[in-house]
């Protein structure tokens, strides 16, 4: 069953709306340099499977984060495989570091192979600066639910998760008991990163929950 991902809601589209301007950053990147290196005739293979490398990629994240909050049932199942297989690109901390390495590739493909600095710089810039901000905002959020993980460990926090699991709202609702307030597009990316399974249905099962909250490193988001 193709269940679409919380992150997807209507409420989360400004999150998106920045992800897929990188996604098109990237693909842009990729079809410009693709084009370049066809017609100009230039023998640089390592340079044509960066690009390669690129455009695949750019597509994945295009898909992942297309501004439609229900998309094709073709597209929502490629998104549940990208959570799958892919899961450090359903992460703020995750793709923090993935924009940051693409964008210095965009700068490599079109600024350091002379390609068009202007196009490197326009396209790299933006990607780089968002992987930034996300990896910055993923720490913030790890930290702040491995405060309420520990703030639940002093009590009895497993008889607070029924047996059908957590929702956003209920989990929203143990975070400001615990102290810490999460916005609702926050909540969607903290309770996935929670989820162990690709099903994508914004519940926090019971064994999940408990999981969680057994002792060790902290979950990133």
């Amino acid at each position: 069953q193709l269940v679409a991902h919380p992150m997807y809601s209507a409420h989360g589209m400004s999150y998106k709306l920045c992800f897929f301007v990188a996604a098109v950053c990237v693909v842009a990147a990729a079809v410009i340099a693709a084009l370049y290196l066809t017609f100009s005739f230039t023998w640089a293979p390592v340079a044509f499977v960066n690009v390669v490398f690129m455009l695949f990629f750019g597509c994945l994240m295009m898909v992942l984060d297309w501004p439609v909050p229900s998309p094709h049932p073709m597209l929502a199942r490629t998104r549940n495989n990208i959570y799958k297989f892919f899961l450090f690109m359903t992460r703020f901390t995750g793709r923090g570091v993935w924009y940051i390495f693409l964008g210095t590739m965009i700068f490599f493909c079109l600024w350091d192979l002379k390609i068009s600095k202007f196009f490197g710089f326009a396209l790299g810039t933006p990607v780089i600066c968002l992987g930034v901000w996300c990896a910055a905002m993923g720490w913030r959020l790890s930290n702040r639910l491995n405060k309420v993980r520990e703030s639940l460990q002093l009590g009895d926090a497993s008889s607070q998760c029924p047996e059908r699991g957590i929702s956003t709202v209920m989990f929203g609702e143990l975070a400001n008991n615990a102290g810490v307030k999460f916005t609702k597009d926050e909540l969607d990316y903290v309770v996935n990163a929670l989820s162990e399974s690709p099903t994508n249905d914004g519940i926090v099962s019971a064994l999940e929950y408990s999981n969680w909250l057994q002792p060790g490193a902290q979950t990133i988001v």
